[in-house]
């Protein structure tokens, strides 16, 4: 349609105008607080070094097999400790001043693909989780099939001093040389950590062209990721293309030592945010470690999905995380988690696949993630459906065509000789699935083409929402075509 001539001029100062204003909020942020340090130094670990000759957490998967590598490296340089400048509130508008400067040495784990036809230009830069007092690479537990068979590149650091210390205590020949002496550096150690895959690609990531960079980190890595990208938004920007806070409670992390949570007690992502964010949340992370409180609209540099039925851990990441710890702990061989209720297995990896895809697309196209309805409460209490399990959020086919009740009500076994305090300390995490009675089964689905048919529709309807990638989509229906259904 050919606009009047007398609106052509306010048109075009109009188009001059929506130009300008993303260049002036950005210019409104503070400048980067790295600026002025010098990049940090890249030393190489051979594979076989110090007593184990292998990495901390090394794969257990077959790397070479999908045509990965993986390497690993000392970072070295140097780092702020910082103190809060003014009162933080819950908007999450937060300052900070520099408190002093300290010189460091950690560790990047590094997985990518050998060839560089097979990467895809993004990197994962995981902040490993330390609530086990040692590194644990819990979104690559959760999304290995995801990353492998898209050629995304992965690095993992480790930010904070217990998984430092660990690292030492493990293999001192190997580790002895690193020194953190606790969390107040890992802010600047994890913006490092992002700009070396940027700006050292050719040492780091053995040349490969990147496109964009993803940081992550979930639980208690989220919750140091939401002080990061509130208190440190400019170096966040300035870095990273998007993140990934999985599971991230109501609070944040406090700027020194400890997982403690910092002042307020509610952290919203705050409202200037600049940088692309997908905040994944299981229910209960919702409800028992209180995310409702800081759910807030979605804009267009944040989404907050919600996964009802499943717990903050589950079986899928158990089964891949514990193979490796019992591995490089002989000591844990005949450990097993022995929680009183079975895990739950709501496959929320199907949902953290499907947030980094959106993720990537989001940073290489624009393209923002799809929106997620909200897990639905009343009373404080969650709202239930006949079967016992969560209404609202997003609508796997586990919820929509069930087969067990799904929560995360679970606790360690009674007299568990030899494993109470892991049972004690993990099971609470891992929630519950409780299947239906074989009448109960009958009663819903009278024949198995009727279950079949049933759970193809949702999983079309979750494909088509975003929800459930292809791959994951093949995957699951073909379960659902084997489960043993009591005809």
């Amino acid at each position: 349609m050919r606009l009047p001539n007398a609106l052509t001029p306010l048109c075009g100062w109009l188009v001059r105008l929506l130009c300008v204003i993303p260049c002036v909020i950005l210019c409104l942020l503070p400048a980067p607080l790295l600026a002025a340090v010098p990049d940090a130094v890249l030393t190489p670990i051979p594979h076989d070094a110090g007593i184990k000759q292998r990495p901390f957490i090394t794969s257990t998967l077959d790397l070479a097999a999908y045509g990965y590598l993986e390497e690993e490296f000392i970072m070295s340089g140097t780092g702020h400790y910082y103190e809060a400048d003014g009162r933080w509130r819950r908007d999450g508008q937060w300052n900070v001043a520099i408190k002093a400067e300290r010189d460091y040495a950690t560790r990047l784990l590094v997985r990518r693909p050998a060839d560089p036809e097979q990467f895809n230009g993004i990197v994962v830069v995981e902040w490993f989780n330390n609530t086990a007092f040692m590194d644990v690479d819990v979104i690559w537990a959760q999304s290995h099939d995801e990353l492998l068979r898209e050629g995304y590149a992965w690095v993992g650091v480790s930010a904070q001093f217990f998984g430092v210390n660990m690292l030492k205590s493990w293999d001192r020949e190997r580790y002895g040389t690193l020194r953190l002496p606790n969390d107040g550096l890992s802010y600047d150690i994890f913006s490092q950590a992002g700009r070396a895959v940027k700006q050292q690609s050719a040492q780091l990531l053995g040349g490969l062209t990147v496109s964009g960079v993803i940081g992550a980190g979930e639980s208690q890595s989220a919750i140091r990721l939401t002080t990061y990208v509130n208190a440190f938004q400019a170096d966040a920007v300035d870095v990273y293309d998007a993140m990934l806070l999985y599971s991230r409670f109501f609070s944040a992390a406090p700027l020194q030592a400890g997982i403690t949570l910092a002042a307020p007690s509610r952290a919203f992502i705050r409202d200037d945010n600049q940088l692309k964010i997908l905040q994944f949340e299981t229910e209960q992370d919702v409800f028992m470690f209180l995310f409702r409180l800081v759910r807030q609209d979605d804009t267009d540099f944040l989404r907050s999905w919600e996964l009802p039925g499943a717990s903050h851990y589950d079986e899928y990441g158990v089964s891949t995380l514990l193979p490796q710890y019992q591995r490089d702990f002989p000591a844990l061989s005949n450990i097993a988690l022995d929680c009183r209720n079975d895990l739950n297995q709501v496959p929320q990896h199907y949902v953290v696949n499907a947030a980094l895809s959106h993720l990537r697309r989001w940073v290489l196209t624009g393209e923002a993630p799809p929106q997620s309805p909200r897990i639905e409460y009343q009373r404080w209490q969650v709202v239930r459906d006949d079967h016992g399990n969560a209404t609202g959020g997003i609508r796997l086919p586990e919820l929509e065509v069930p087969t067990a009740t799904h929560n995360y009500a679970n606790y360690g076994a009674l007299g568990s000789a030899g494993n109470v305090l892991v049972n004690s300390f993990a099971c609470p995490f891992l929630g519950n699935t409780v299947p239906f009675t074989q009448e109960k089964l009958k009663t819903l689905y009278p024949s198995r083409q009727d279950y079949v048919t049933q759970y193809v529709a949702a999983a079309d309807a979750a494909r088509a929402a975003g929800f459930l990638l292809a791959a994951d989509y093949e995957e699951a229906v073909a379960k659902a075509r084997a489960f043993d259904l009591p005809w």
